[in-house]
């Protein structure tokens, strides 16, 4: 069993790709809307909701832009790693409630991060109790983002 996945290996059907892009479009879509949409009952849309979301493939959230909300430093961090300690790396900075985003990549980077924190000052003193104590990481480059200019979630749906 592949270790990234939380229960077994959910296969998802087009039907859950529909119901998924509704989601997307307005994650406060009704049961009710979705089954008369696509000509299912209402248990069906309920059925396949809850099975996406244990399975980890869909999570329904509000989302915000940070920037309205009083946070206002949000940087994307890129880290070397020293591979053989990847994974303890990463456990740790899923534990800094700062952190935001955690995705391992190839290229420049191992990973990426992304912190977002009420002030610079709040960020710096995450880089310094924080990122510096963790073992692994050997080196850091960061950049501000100054302003979202577009942050879309109606994506990963391949329907015909």
């Amino acid at each position: 069993m592949n270790k990234h996945l939380e229960k077994e290996d959910v296969r998802i059907d087009e039907l859950d790709q529909k119901i998924i892009a509704f989601f997307q479009r307005d994650g406060r879509s009704s049961y009710t809307e979705i089954a008369e949409e696509l000509g299912i009952t209402v248990g069906t849309v309920r059925n396949r909701v809850q099975r996406l979301i244990e399975n980890k493939i869909m999570k329904i959230v509000g989302v915000v832009d940070p920037f309205k909300t009083g946070m206002e430093s949000v940087s994307m961090f890129g880290l070397k790693v020293q591979l053989n300690k990847l994974d303890e790396v990463v456990q740790k900075l899923v534990k800094i409630p700062e952190v935001r985003f955690v995705a391992a990549a190839t290229g420049a980077f191992d990973l990426y991060v992304q912190i977002i924190t009420s002030s610079n000052k709040e960020l710096y003193r995450i880089m310094k109790e924080e990122l510096s104590e963790i073992d692994g990481i050997l080196s850091t480059d960061s950049s501000m983002i100054l302003e979202l200019h577009k942050q879309s979630y109606d994506w990963g749906v391949n329907l015909p």
